[in-house]
């Protein structure tokens, strides 16, 4: 982590914080939900819980991203978040297939993952060139 400047440290910590307690309060009420009302909305139990873990890891990779704390000063971020777009497009290709179906009998399948996944490497270029544009836009303003 040394190769990350004391905002990128702090900004890091903080949204890890976060996302531990995102996965703490999604366990407590999916905890509940089948307690009480008997509802398993995924084939398992721990592809419930890894659904969580996968929300939660990207919060903290969007956040990080927009925040500027993701890539080191060193990384060509435009060229990486490309890559992550383009594994993200591909994610969601290999989601979308009539052989392996995301729900079935109303509970989600562990096809969701490539889904989900998708969802997470998309969201990172889109949240690093949204700063992006709003650094300029922001610059723009500035020097008007």
């Amino acid at each position: 982590m040394n190769q990350f400047d004391e905002y990128q440290k702090l900004m890091r910590y903080k949204y890890g914080y976060h996302s531990f307690f995102i996965i703490v309060a999604l366990s407590i009420i999916n905890f509940n939900l089948e307690l009480f009302y008997d509802i398993q909305w995924a084939e398992t139990k721990s592809l419930e819980f890894m659904l969580f873990i996968f929300l939660a890891a990207g919060y903290s990779i969007v956040m990080n991203v927009y925040k500027g704390a993701y890539f080191t000063k060193k990384q060509n971020s435009n060229l990486y978040a490309v890559i992550f777009l383009f594994i993200g497009i591909a994610n969601f290709y290999l989601s979308i297939s009539p052989y392996s179906p995301l729900i079935i009998d109303g509970l989600l399948t562990s096809n969701i993952i490539k889904l989900v996944n998708g969802l997470i490497w998309t969201s990172l270029p889109v949240a690093y060139f949204t700063r992006q544009l709003v650094d300029k836009k922001r610059n723009e303003n500035d020097s008007d």
